[in-house]
């Protein structure tokens, strides 16, 4: 398989982003355990986006707050493009930044 390129990364990105518009109203609209599943399914998602970030940088890990389902694909913009902004990054980084987002992608 080819390592993923930067436009291909930020593409899945705005797509994942445009498919949370639409289902973070539905789930903060939605009642019951597979809902909240899914929702803390996303978050982990987020939150592992935010390690490779920081592991990338050399800084710390943080926890993503927990915002209103609303949120989550502002949430997703910012946190993707930091993971894909330009900086010191291996192949194998990259191809784990989209790995990582195409597994939130596949949740919704």
């Amino acid at each position: 398989m080819l390592s993923p390129t930067h436009d291909d990364a930020a593409q899945r990105l705005e797509r994942c982003a445009d498919r949370l518009r639409v289902v973070g109203p539905r789930l903060a609209a939605r009642q019951g355990v597979e809902a909240a599943q899914l929702l803390a399914r996303i978050r982990a998602g987020l939150q592992h986006i935010a390690d490779l970030t920081a592991d990338a940088d050399g800084e710390p890990r943080r926890a993503v707050p927990e915002l209103s389902a609303y949120a989550l694909a502002d949430q997703m913009l910012v946190l993707g493009n930091d993971l894909l902004r330009d900086g010191d990054r291996t192949d194998l980084f990259r191809v784990d930044a989209v790995e990582a987002i195409g597994d939130v992608y596949n949740l919704v």
